[in-house]
């Protein structure tokens, strides 16, 4: 960052005067670590919240057989949620109960929890990555809908190794490509199109296909909108040919959190929705899996359950909840996902259950380089000089789709299981 003069105080400002209102990075030795820390101030958020400073509280992590269950995931009372609602412009006409946030030096999830009283936001140790000022909550995005869950090639190629058949990758994709072909011959059509993809949401571009259809005017007869549409479909098309981006409707990507209240069992989550419509509880055996899934162990049946009528869990709906029980965390089976942020799909098409299942892969845990002393900015410009040179993950996500569609063993072929865990620690 060239130096500047800051027009308020007239000063001259440079990148270590405002890295050192950032936070306190003295305490990391690793020069990867501390870009990375120091870049998660200039996260991108929506919102920024001023809490009360004796709101915050730090609580325990929930650890077992050298797993934390809890990694990256914290709670707050409904006042203090009350709060972001008023001030996250995106809640004006919905109301999340789970937001992705960065508070001083901590990142990571929140949800709410109706058991705590007063003004409380309660933190873990796994969420706290350095020593941050002020009290102000910035939110990073929230459970505002859930995300509507597609296919891909990894995914497709690892449930094929699972024995899920062929056709029932083909009929979802037939399916789709009817859809597409027939968006543009009618009005209602296009304008769910539109809305399912977000597209021209800020003109409200569904709202204005509707609206000329009450008028007796077909979008079709104006240039501009009817080639609006054919991009958008041609654009999809495109993605379903070359990515085999197939949606899945009995299927849905939301954010992970950690059951607070003990209630679920192992192999157990709990997934509330809240959709167009009304409220959703998925029951019943689901498969749930994360991106990048290279791994065959990555994909992975799960029993969703409710839970009684007063347990806090029923105040949350378009997240999935994980159970705080067991050898292993469900996150960390799936191409080592945590709860910070992390999204999840999950589908419960009949078609698409594998029928037989791989163990999750247990991938060492690299520690970062320690250099002995304080991170300097040269440390820095080396570590990221030596990465560009040595960045390989693009390579390596390559040749794996290319072996396992050319190896009789697919995802199981040992090469293939080495690229998953290059691709890990890459």
């Amino acid at each position: 960052m060239a130096p500047f003069t800051s027009g308020a105080s007239g000063g001259l400002l440079y990148a270590r005067l405002v890295i050192s209102h950032l936070g306190d990075f003295s305490k990391i030795r690793s020069p990867a670590k501390c870009a990375a820390r120091i870049g998660q101030a200039f996260s991108q958020t929506f919102s920024s919240i001023a809490l009360p400073y004796n709101a915050i509280e730090t609580i325990r992590d929930i650890e077992r057989n050298g797993r934390v269950f809890s990694d990256g995931v914290g709670t707050c009372s409904e006042s203090v949620m009350k709060m972001i609602w008023k001030e996250y412009s995106q809640s004006a006409d919905f109301e999340p109960r789970v937001f992705q946030i960065r508070f001083r030096g901590a990142k990571g999830m929140i949800s709410l929890d109706n058991r705590l009283k007063g003004d409380k936001l309660c933190l873990r140790p796994s969420m706290i990555k350095f020593e941050g000022p002020g009290t102000d909550i910035e939110i990073c995005g929230a459970g505002l809908r859930p995300l509507p869950m597609y296919l891909n090639r990894q995914l497709i190629k690892i449930l094929e190794d699972l024995e899920v058949p062929e056709s029932a990758f083909l009929e979802l994709q037939a399916a789709e490509v009817e859809k597409l072909r027939n968006t543009t011959k009618s009005p209602v059509n296009a304008a769910n199109f539109v809305r399912r993809n977000k597209i021209g949401e800020a003109a409200k571009f569904d709202w204005l296909i509707r609206k000329l259809l009450d008028l007796n005017i077909m979008f079709t007869s104006d240039k501009f909108l009817r080639i609006t549409v054919e991009l958008a479909v041609l654009v999809q098309l495109r993605e379903l040919k070359h990515r085999s981006r197939i949606p899945v409707e009995e299927g849905y990507t939301l954010y992970g959190i950690m059951d607070e209240t003990g209630i679920l069992e192992e192999n157990e989550v709990y997934v509330p929705l809240r959709i167009e419509g009304g409220a959703k509880l998925v029951q019943g055996d689901l498969v749930v899996t994360r991106s990048p899934a290279l791994h065959p162990g990555d994909v992975k049946v799960a029993r969703a359950v409710d839970v009684p009528a007063d347990s806090p869990l029923r105040d949350l709906y378009n997240c999935i909840v994980f159970s705080s029980k067991g050898t292993r965390d469900i996150p960390s089976q799936l191409s080592g996902g945590d709860l910070d942020g992390d999204v999840y799909q999950i589908f419960w098409r009949p078609a698409l259950f594998p029928k037989i299942l791989a163990t999750p892969a247990d991938y060492p845990i690299v520690s970062p380089i320690d250099i002995g002393r304080e991170v300097t900015r040269s440390d820095m410009t080396d570590f990221f000089i030596k990465f560009m040179e040595q960045d390989q993950l693009g390579r390596i996500a390559n040749n794996h789709q290319t072996l396992a569609d050319q190896r009789e063993q697919g995802t199981f072929d040992e090469a293939c299981l080495t690229l998953a865990t290059l691709h890990s620690t890459a």
